[in-house]
């Protein structure tokens, strides 16, 4: 059963504190970024134990919240209803299933394994009447961090297949591998983000030298600073209605989750007490996240009430 917390003035007023500082110090790049916001929020807590969970996501419909899950040392794909309920395990390899994602429609998943010894894309048909997992991508390589185009044609992913790790996409049937970002040896980029048109990606990167978010525009392959934050930032989602961007940090001194702001690139904390791997919902009114809490992550939901 979720509970609903609001985060006391206390807590808000030392992480703001926290925040003012870190803007005073300088230590941004770009001196135009207006400074960041402390979000006092409304959060329900979706599942309550001792067991790691990570990398939660809504279904397309947002019924449901599909996440990892580790018992016994095993990593395996679990989902359990949005609302709160009972808990449904999909997948049950020895090897680790982590990081899924939907496709549009709802009726596949997509998500990194290493069952075969290397690190590749796998895909479910929720559809079949008997669903076993079958292989996007084979090589003796890591590609992780899959996520599906709302318009269902393609998938992103993050693969060091060329001699760094970079953001490719291919067909949602495995052919058509295509190199997105071309950073090279020493730098990286991963955990893409599809923007609404399925025209760009948002994805965390070092091409300057400090983890920050980039906006990939496919046509082109240009990329754009979106986060000039002194913290570290990653794992970032792109809003449904394409004008803000979730993502995890640690600039106020924690990892929290965030969101900045396109037209302004104003940002946003909106978690204080812990955040990571934030995932929007369809219709845009919130956002699950992953949380370690008393010392194990559990899965979160936070209101977009801003």
């Amino acid at each position: 059963m979720m509970g609903k917390t609001k985060i006391s003035k206390s807590m808000a007023s030392m992480v703001a504190v926290a925040a003012l500082l870190a803007a005073l110090a300088g230590c941004s790049d770009d001196k135009s970024t207006p400074p960041p916001v402390v979000h006092q929020p409304v959060i329900h807590q979706l599942t309550d134990n001792d067991v790691y969970e990570a990398n939660p996501v809504y279904s397309p419909d947002g019924q449901w919240v599909l996440f990892e899950r580790d018992v016994n040392g095993n990593r395996d794909l679990w989902r359990m209803p949005a609302a709160g309920g009972t808990m449904e395990q999909l997948t049950t390899d020895p090897g680790f299933d982590t990081s899924p994602d939907f496709s549009p429609d709802g009726t596949r998943i997509v998500f990194e394994s290493d069952r075969t010894g290397d690190k590749n894309l796998w895909v479910i048909d929720l559809s079949a009447a008997s669903p076993v997992p079958t292989a996007l991508t084979s090589g003796a390589w890591d590609d992780g961090d899959p996520a599906w185009s709302p318009d269902g044609a393609r998938i992103a992913f993050s693969s060091n297949r060329s001699g760094s790790q970079e953001i490719w996409t291919l067909a949602a049937d495995g052919s058509d591998a295509t190199q997105v970002t071309y950073v090279g040896t020493g730098a990286y980029m991963r955990t893409p983000g599809w923007s609404p048109l399925s025209d760009a990606l948002v994805c965390e990167g070092t091409p300057t030298g400090l983890p920050a978010l980039y906006i990939v525009t496919l046509s082109d392959g240009s990329l754009e600073r979106i986060t000039p934050e002194p913290g570290y930032e990653g794992h970032p989602d792109w809003s449904p209605d394409g004008t803000q961007i979730a993502y995890e940090s640690t600039n106020s001194g924690f990892m929290e989750v965030w969101v900045v702001a396109l037209d302004d690139l104003a940002s946003l904390q909106v978690t204080v007490d812990g955040g990571y791997w934030p995932r929007w919902a369809d219709d845009g009114q919130s956002i699950v996240f992953g949380n370690y809490g008393a010392g194990e992550p559990n899965v979160y939901v936070v209101e977009v009430d801003w």
